[in-house]
C-alpha cells in the first residue's frame, strides 16, 4: 500500500508539471489590477524586451544575526575588526556586554537599535535586546548561520522608503541629542519591514528541504511566470518585484532594477532580437522528442524560443560610515538565465523550462495598497509613543510613525 500510495502521488506530481505556469505563480496579484501583457510579439511591439524601474532602489546592510542585527555597533572602533573577520555571535556579544552604553562619551558610537532605544526614552533597551535575541534564537550549537538577517525587510524597505540623504538630529526625552546617520535610518526601515509589513505578493514556493523535492516545494519559479514578471512589473509598471536567488534552503532576497532579453534556438544556439528568427515549432511527434523535458509542455505549445535574460538586481552591501547615502555607496548583482519559453499560435506564454535550475525559487514584493504599523500602533492607539515603543520593540518593530517621521527629515 505504501508503494502504491508513493507511485500515485509522483503522477499527480508530474501532473501538476504539465500544465505550464503553476496557479501560484500566475502574476495577477502582481500587476495590481493592470492587464497582462502575455504575447512575445505584444512585448516586442512595445519595446518591452527591456526594461527598468523607475524607483530609487537603495543598497544596504541585512542586519545578519550572528552579528547582533540591529545591535551591531558598526560606528565603534571595537567592533569594525570583527565584522571585518566575520567573527560569529558569541564574539560580537562578548564585545557588546564587555563595553556598557554608559562607558561610551560619544552616542554615535551606538548601534541603531541602541540609538532607537534612547529616543523612545526605553531604559529597558528593549529592541536592542529583542536584536541579539534573534541570534540566539538562530544558534545551532555555536554558530548561527551567516544567511541569517533580515534581507526580506531591506528588500522591502529599500523600494517601499525614499533613500535617506542626510543625517538626522533627534532628541531623547531628556533632551539628549541623538544623531541617526542614513544607515541608522535604513536599519530602523528594514526591520520594520521584516516584521511588521502586511501579507506581500507571492509566488511560487520557499524551498525548506530537499527532502521536499517531490512536493514541487524546492523548484525554481517557472520560466515563464519569471519572464512576465519581469515584462509586466518592471517594463511596464516601472516597479520592482524581490527575487529568492539562493537554491535550497537559504534566503537571498534581492530586488530587481532592470532586465534585457535575447532570443536563441534551442537547437543551434543562434541568437537574435527578434524571436520569430529563431523559435522552433512544435508540432510533429519526431520533433517533441529533441526537446528538453517534452513531456512536461503545456498542451497547447506550438513554438518554443530560448531566452537570454540578463537581470541586475539592487545588493546589499556591508554598513558604511558615510553621513550622505547615494548612488556611489550602491552596489548590483548582475545575473545571466538561459531558459525557453512555450508560446501558442499567437505567441502567448503558457510556461518554459530552465535546464539550468538557477531561476528563482519565488518571488515577491510589498503590498504598497498598506503601509507597516507596529502592534501598539494598531492594538494600543491610546497610549503615549513611549508606551507603544516598548510594547511594539518586543516583536522587534519600531514605531511606523517615528520610523516614518526620521525618513521624511532625512531627505
Amino acid at each position: 500500500m505504501r508503494k502504491l500510495i508513493a507511485a500515485s502521488f509522483l503522477i499527480s506530481a508530474c501532473a501538476a508539471q504539465a500544465s505550464g505556469i503553476p496557479k501560484n505563480e500566475r502574476i495577477k496579484s502582481l500587476i495590481e489590477g493592470n492587464s497582462e501583457i502575455n504575447q512575445l510579439s505584444v512585448i516586442e511591439d512595445k519595446g518591452l524586451s527591456k526594461g527598468q524601474t523607475g524607483i530609487d532602489l537603495w543598497s544596504g546592510s541585512y542586519w545578519p544575526h550572528y552579528q547582533g542585527s540591529l545591535a551591531a555597533r558598526y560606528m565603534d572602533p571595537s567592533f569594525i575588526p570583527l565584522m571585518d573577520r566575520e567573527e560569529q555571535y558569541k564574539a560580537n556579544l562578548s564585545m557588546f556586554n564587555s563595553l556598557p552604553m554608559g562607558s561610551y562619551s560619544s552616542v554615535d558610537l551606538l548601534s541603531p537599535a541602541e540609538k532607537y532605544d534612547l529616543l523612545m526614552g526605553d531604559e529597558e533597551m528593549t529592541l536592542t535586546k529583542y536584536s541579539w535575541e534573534l541570534g540566539k534564537k538562530t544558534m545551532k550549537g555555536e554558530t548561527v548561520s551567516t544567511w541569517r538577517g533580515l534581507c526580506d525587510g531591506w528588500a522591502s524597505a529599500a523600494q517601499m522608503m525614499p533613500r535617506p540623504k542626510a543625517n538626522v538630529v533627534a532628541h531623547s526625552p531628556s533632551g539628549q541629542p541623538i544623531t541617526f546617520y542614513p544607515e541608522d535610518l535604513k536599519a530602523l526601515g528594514t526591520i520594520l519591514y521584516a516584521k511588521a509589513q502586511g501579507a506581500p505578493h507571492f509566488l511560487g514556493k520557499r524551498c525548506r528541504s530537499p527532502l521536499l523535492i517531490f512536493t514541487n516545494a524546492c523548484d525554481e519559479i517557472n520560466p515563464g511566470a519569471f519572464h512576465l514578471a519581469l515584462v509586466n512589473r518592471v517594463g511596464a509598471m516601472k516597479k520592482t518585484f524581490i527575487g529568492d536567488i539562493a537554491p535550497g534552503g537559504e534566503v537571498w532576497n534581492y530586488p530587481v532594477k532592470s532586465y534585457e532579453f535575447r532570443y536563441y534556438n534551442v537547437f543551434d544556439k543562434e541568437e537574435s532580437s527578434d524571436f520569430r528568427n529563431v523559435m522552433e515549432t512544435y508540432e510533429k511527434e519526431d520533433k517533441k522528442k529533441k526537446f528538453v523535458d517534452h513531456r512536461g509542455r503545456h498542451k497547447e505549445t506550438k513554438y518554443i524560443v530560448g531566452v537570454i535574460a540578463k537581470v541586475v538586481y539592487q545588493n546589499m552591501r556591508e554598513k558604511n560610515l558615510v553621513s550622505a547615502s547615494g548612488i556611489g555607496e550602491d552596489s548590483i548583482l548582475e545575473k545571466e538565465y538561459r531558459y525557453d519559453l512555450e508560446l501558442d499560435g499567437n505567441f502567448k506564454i503558457l510556461g518554459g523550462e530552465n535546464p539550468a535550475k538557477n531561476l528563482p525559487d519565488f518571488v515577491w514584493a510589498p503590498n504598497d495598497r498598506t503601509f507597516p504599523l507596529s502592534v501598539a500602533e494598531k492594538f494600543n492607539k491610546g497610549l503615549d509613543e513611549r508606551s507603544q515603543a516598548k510594547i511594539s520593540s518586543k516583536e522587534g518593530q519600531p514605531l511606523a510613525s517615528v520610523v516614518e517621521r526620521l525618513f521624511t527629515e532625512a531627505n
